[in-house]
């Protein structure tokens, strides 16, 4: 396995995504309207016909039930065996991993933009993430490197954790050299603000919307090339331009430079450790099912019995509410009616 493919791999098969959960306690919501009498309530009218909740439910049920149910299943059988292996995840790791995702995204708003138009609020990715983070967990949970180990896994993957000479800007892309130059001109202007300049000037689809803010790259893998020679010998809170390239003209601001750095084992042990680990790992369909084998799964609804296939033999239910289910009456087993009371007594 590549090193660091572990985590893509079960982000791509853990299809247990809070739109599920959500979608299936919607679905649940409804049934119980349904039960409680309310069932021809309508969802909708349309040109005076109701589509009833009922039937809408039922849609709702025949298209995602199997797949909510299976997922709600494999979540609950995640976090018991996490339980019980006695693993810990902390908040401050899952802030952690939270926190990776936002440094990656060219800003705060364009992370809260992309949350939005994924569906999620940061609620749902941190359960999403402690999800995934536990499954992890589970799956190199039996993996001890030792330190030769990890030496040699360092020395075979060692130029993964050197960091090139890297730079944090923002940019205006302009059709023609004349707007640039009126953009530069705009942003010399005391105090300008480049977002509100690239805002009105920049035609970059991907940094218009994000005030022209670039992801942090390393300088020789900027593009367009012309782009790097001019950034290379750039300082901290320059403007450059117009810089014509084969795709118009940019004008940029050098926002920060981050030095090279050469990585140690000791500097880099903590991703190391990690990737290491990782490599090792489970495979996620074999760590599935084996927790699918381990757990106590009945499945109740006979809609859904064919689910009984991904897990154990059939298994006693256990008792909820405190009541237990009444015995099952057989021909054998049943007593005689007592005789009819004599009516002149």
């Amino acid at each position: 396995m590549v090193p660091g493919a572990l985590t893509k791999e079960l982000k791509l098969a853990v299809s247990l995504s809070m739109k599920q959960i959500g979608l299936a306690i919607f679905i649940l919501g409804c049934i119980l309207i349904v039960i409680t009498g309310c069932g021809e309530k309508p969802a909708a009218v349309v040109n005076g016909d109701r589509i009833t909740e009922e039937e809408f439910v039922g849609k709702l049920k025949e298209a995602f039930g199997e797949q909510v149910l299976l997922a709600m299943i494999d979540r609950q059988i995640i976090e018991a065996a996490f339980e019980k292996a006695g693993l810990v995840l902390s908040e401050q790791d899952i802030a952690a991993s939270i926190q990776e995702i936002q440094d990656r995204a060219p800003s705060p708003a364009a992370f809260e933009e992309y949350l939005a138009a994924s569906g999620v609020t940061i609620e749902d990715l941190r359960e999403d993430l402690a999800l995934q983070m536990k499954i992890i967990m589970l799956a190199t949970k039996d993996v001890v490197p030792t330190e030769e180990q990890l030496e040699q896994f360092y020395q075979e993957n060692k130029a993964r954790y050197d960091k090139p000479l890297r730079v944090k800007m923002s940019e205006i892309l302009t059709p023609g050299k004349l707007q640039a130059e009126q953009a530069l001109g705009a942003l010399n202007k005391e105090g300008a603000s480049f977002a509100a300049v690239a805002g009105q000037f920049s035609v970059s689809p991907g940094t218009r919307q994000y005030g022209g803010q670039r992801l942090i790259t390393p300088i020789d893998q900027l593009f367009p090339m012309e782009l790097r020679e001019a950034v290379s010998g750039a300082e901290e809170g320059e403007l450059l331009g117009p810089i014509e390239t084969p795709g118009g003209w940019y004008v940029l601001q050098i926002e920060q430079r981050l030095p090279a750095e050469t990585a140690t084992l000791e500097s880099a042990r903590e991703q190391v450790t990690k990737e290491f680990k990782g490599s090792r790992a489970v495979p996620f369909d074999m760590l599935r099912q084996q927790l699918r084998q381990e757990a106590v799964v009945k499945i109740v609804d006979p809609e859904y019995s064919e689910l009984a296939r991904n897990y154990a033999g059939p298994q006693e239910l256990p008792e909820f509410g405190g009541e237990q289910s009444p015995p099952v009456i057989t021909p054998e087993t049943a007593q005689p009616a007592p005789p009819p009371a004599d009516q002149g007594e």
